[in-house]
């Protein structure tokens, strides 16, 4: 599979028209006839590593936490604690300053 050049982008980008995809999206689910399904899976704990740009080693240690539960947490199989949660919540709004603060 070979990427597309910007050009190329630029050049498919302007024969669409968004609005009529948007439109037939939404007659397809209505239908039941969708012609794909997204499901999301990034966990909350993921999206906030990945948003302050961290690995799970960096992560875990603000969060006081071994690098295996923060593991745990992303694949969904244990639930952070409810403080952990309300700082995996503020890194997700404003990750800058949790690791400015924290860090």
């Amino acid at each position: 599979m070979t990427r597309l050049t910007a050009k190329e982008i630029e050049a498919f980008e302007a024969t669409r028209d968004i609005e009529a995809e948007i439109l037939q999206g939404i007659d397809d689910m209505l239908a039941n006839n969708a012609a794909k399904r997204t499901v999301i899976t990034e966990t909350d704990v993921a999206l906030a590593r990945r948003k302050a740009d961290l690995t799970q080693e960096q992560f875990a240690n603000i969060l006081g936490t071994s690098k295996r539960t923060l593991e745990s947490w992303e694949q969904g199989t244990r639930r952070p604690s409810k403080a952990a949660q309300s700082l995996i919540k503020l890194f997700i709004i404003d990750p800058k300053f949790v690791r400015e603060n924290l860090a």
